[in-house]
């Protein structure tokens, strides 16, 4: 499992696209919480709705299953700005 924090008005969507397409190859679950509500994001359309509609600062998505290093040098090559948790 991996975790991390970012800022929604600071990613580009394209890259949340790719993000989730890399996920899925994998089949691993993703969770996105904010301040008031989490969601098991089941759909790209989910994970971009949260995005967009979605106003705090700060967010946090937690990913499980299998590939977790690779998913996590995916994330620090092609996602600027992430933080880890």
């Amino acid at each position: 499992m991996i975790s991390f924090k970012f800022n929604p008005s600071k990613l580009k969507l394209n890259k949340f696209i790719d993000f989730y397409g890399y996920c899925t190859q994998w089949n691993q679950n993703i969770y996105i919480y904010g301040k008031s509500e989490a969601h098991k994001i089941h759909r790209l359309s989910e994970l971009l709705s949260f995005i967009l509609f979605h106003h705090d600062d700060e967010c946090l998505i937690v990913i499980e299953g299998s590939g977790i290093s690779e998913t996590k040098d995916y994330i620090s090559k092609h996602m600027e700005g992430i933080q880890s948790a």
